[in-house]
């Protein structure tokens, strides 16, 4: 009996997945550009070229390379990450609704997160990361551990997911409660998916395990297409699944939990863009996860652009405009699944 393998990509549509990856990163940068130029101070775009480059001609050095250009990096990374993570999830656990926020593991990364910040005010900020992903490794575990021993649908286990976010987010708010004001009014921003105050310290010390994370989940892509076939099938062809699932779990908690140290909780990042990279360039993890991380890195650049573009100098966290845009797609996403599962 032959196995069941997918047919290698047709030159034209890896010619197709090449160009809309290359207009992806056009959007990428034009939109990168943009976030640049508005804010309290709109820059022009001749001003921000003459400033990053050291070019002859008027600069905004402070504003530029001080307060918007590490934000937009810690943006561009944190996109990819969530997206990755995302796309990562709902192809390991078969469920379109997982996202690293439907399955509690943002929640989980910010109320460790918290604790450290508000127990211990003064510590770098080189042990946040560290925090938030031990709070995403308990809330992904948990979940896991009863789905594994429980044997549930996709639909039962991201509502069991979805439960262990409002723990944690209970968590969460009590400590936000009992806090006094001066020590819960930076928390209380961070926690609605802002890039507001983010500085280099914070690009420091989270680029590279975003970076290297990154790479690590586009090297293993084609071990989630063999997960895909399904676990006979991929058994049959060499792969131990279940390790490989608890490292590709392991690896998408990860980046989930750093990005929320980084840049606060971003729902339904993780949700949007693996479903938008799906519908452009089908299930071939191969091809959908580097069109998912430039996907979420338009989405976050975009959503941080726009929140400072509203109403200047008042700005509007990235977090809340991912949610307004996320809620109606989760709940279509949920509508389609449920009608494809009753036919």
């Amino acid at each position: 009996m032959s196995a069941v393998v997918h047919a290698p990509a047709r030159p034209r549509s890896r010619l197709r997945g090449l160009v809309l990856i290359a207009v992806l990163a056009v959007l990428v940068i034009a939109a990168a550009l943009w976030s640049l130029s508005v804010g309290a101070v709109p820059i022009p775009t001749q001003t921000i070229i003459n400033t990053l480059f050291n070019l002859d001609g008027e600069q905004q050095t402070y504003i530029i390379m001080k307060s918007r250009l590490p934000r937009m990096v810690l943006a561009l990374l944190a996109g990819a990450a969530l997206a990755l993570s995302g796309a990562i999830i709902q192809a390991v656990i078969r469920n379109p609704l997982a996202s690293p926020n439907i399955i509690g593991i943002n929640s989980g990364a910010a109320l460790f997160a918290l604790v450290l910040v508000l127990v211990f005010p003064d510590i770098p900020q080189v042990w946040m990361p560290l925090a938030a992903c031990i709070g995403g490794l308990v809330a992904a575990a948990f979940v896991m551990v009863v789905a594994h021993y429980r044997n549930l649908s996709a639909i039962h286990l991201a509502l069991i997911g979805v439960a262990v976010g409002f723990v944690f987010e209970a968590g969460v708010d009590y400590l936000l409660i009992v806090s006094n004001d001066s020590e819960s009014s930076a928390p209380m921003i961070w926690l609605t998916g802002s890039l507001w105050g983010r500085t280099w310290a914070h690009v420091a010390v989270s680029w590279l395990p975003l970076v290297v994370l990154s790479a690590v989940a586009l090297l293993l892509s084609y071990r989630l297409d063999l997960i895909a076939l399904g676990e006979a099938t991929a058994t049959g062809l060499g792969l131990n699944v279940p390790r490989q699932r608890l490292l590709l779990l392991l690896v998408a908690t990860l980046l989930a939990s750093v990005s929320v140290a980084v840049v606060g909780v971003m729902g339904f990042i993780g949700l949007m863009a693996p479903h938008i990279a799906r519908r452009l360039v089908g299930g071939s993890h191969r091809l959908m996860l580097p069109v998912a991380a430039l996907v979420g890195m338009l989405l976050v650049v975009l959503a941080d652009g726009v929140g400072r573009a509203i109403a200047p100098p008042i700005e509007v966290s990235a977090g809340i405009l991912a949610a307004l845009i996320g809620a109606p797609f989760f709940i279509y996403i949920m509508l389609t699944t449920t009608s494809e599962q009753d036919s």
